[in-house]
């Protein structure tokens, strides 16, 4: 049964791949181009395989563009006096062998979008960058305490709008990994995948495969060079955030444990979650729950409470929000 559905995933993620289209491209040459500079640019557009290039003098007013032409595209550059040639979206010498036939791949793959479209993190266009955040922006929904991690992931794929992928290097950490000693339901999916894999040292990072479709993938962190965040800096001031962390009380801690401290704490805090990132903590050489801590009997708020504790582990307490703008704890290094 697992074979036959890994398959159906792999047939849908081809299904996936749009076909490249047909590129035509023409050139258009400003006054003054030295005159063997056409034939150099077309002896270079057919060594990557750029066949049928037209060259022609510049109309005037013309710039660069890229036309779709039903199943097709063709590309309309201008070479100028200089010897550059200038595309939608790049620029180009004769040395760019390798970049032009890049650019002509992802012109085929992606049209407009692939060449012209800014990009921002994690390499994707704002539109790119949407649809993957749209999508880790649904709230979590079910409970994850003790529950493994290969199971959260399991129940979060078959719901998702998108595709997510898992490394084979990272499944076997899922595989290993043990049950989640945290409920993470309050979050949304984004969040709480973070969450989940920064403790097993994976990472969630959102891509865009050329001529395909935005998809997410499970890797080991150090193999990914950007990954998807545990949270946010809230937009507004801490105190809007999360009123509870700034009201008063009077409390003593003697003879507990940072985690024995924390768990007597998080319920008094109106269901505020808190999370322990607990890769950072670990590469600390610290534990929480053999860390003896203590606070003088004296009257303050829970925010400067928490820090104070945590600061003995040589831990720090943050405040962050969801996808969705739901406020948490994040403690770590």
């Amino acid at each position: 049964m697992k074979r036959l559905m890994l398959i159906g995933i792999t047939v849908a993620a081809l299904a996936g791949v749009a076909a490249a289209a047909p590129v035509s491209v023409e050139i258009a040459t400003e006054p003054g181009l030295n005159v063997t500079a056409p034939q150099k640019w077309l002896q270079l557009f057919a060594e990557i395989g750029q066949t049928g290039v037209r060259i022609r003098g510049m109309r005037a007013g013309e710039r660069p563009r890229l036309e779709e032409l039903g199943g097709s595209r063709r590309v309309v550059g201008v070479l100028t006096r200089r010897g550059d040639l200038l595309l939608p979206g790049g620029k180009f010498r004769q040395r760019d062998r390798a970049a032009l036939a890049d650019y002509f791949d992802r012109v085929a793959k992606d049209g407009a979008e692939g060449v012209e479209a800014p990009r921002g993190r994690f390499d994707l266009t704002e539109k790119q960058f949407r649809t993957a955040y749209d999508a880790l922006s649904e709230p979590l929904g079910f409970a994850t305490k003790d529950q493994p991690p290969r199971a959260v992931v399991e129940r979060v794929r078959d719901r998702l709008p998108i595709a997510l992928e898992i490394d084979r290097a990272a499944e076997r950490t899922l595989n290993n990994a043990g049950p989640l000693a945290e409920d993470l339901e309050p979050l949304t999916v984004g969040a709480a995948l973070a969450v989940m894999l920064a403790r097993d040292g994976l990472a969630l990072t959102p891509e865009h495969p050329r001529g395909g479709e935005v998809r997410l993938r499970v890797a080991v962190a150090g193999d990914v060079a950007d990954s998807w965040p545990v949270g946010y800096d809230p937009p507004a001031s801490p105190r809007e955030t999360a009123p509870v962390l700034f009201e008063f009380l009077s409390v003593e801690v003697e003879g507990f444990t940072l985690t024995e401290a924390l768990d007597a704490i998080t319920p008094r805090l109106g269901g505020l979650p808190v999370y322990w990132d607990h890769a950072s903590i670990a590469e600390a050489g610290v534990d929480p729950a053999s860390t003896q801590v203590r606070f003088e009997r004296k009257r303050t708020y829970y925010k400067r409470l928490i820090d104070k504790l945590v600061f003995q582990a040589r831990l720090k307490s943050r405040l962050r929000v969801d996808e969705a703008g739901t406020a948490f704890l994040w403690i770590g290094r």
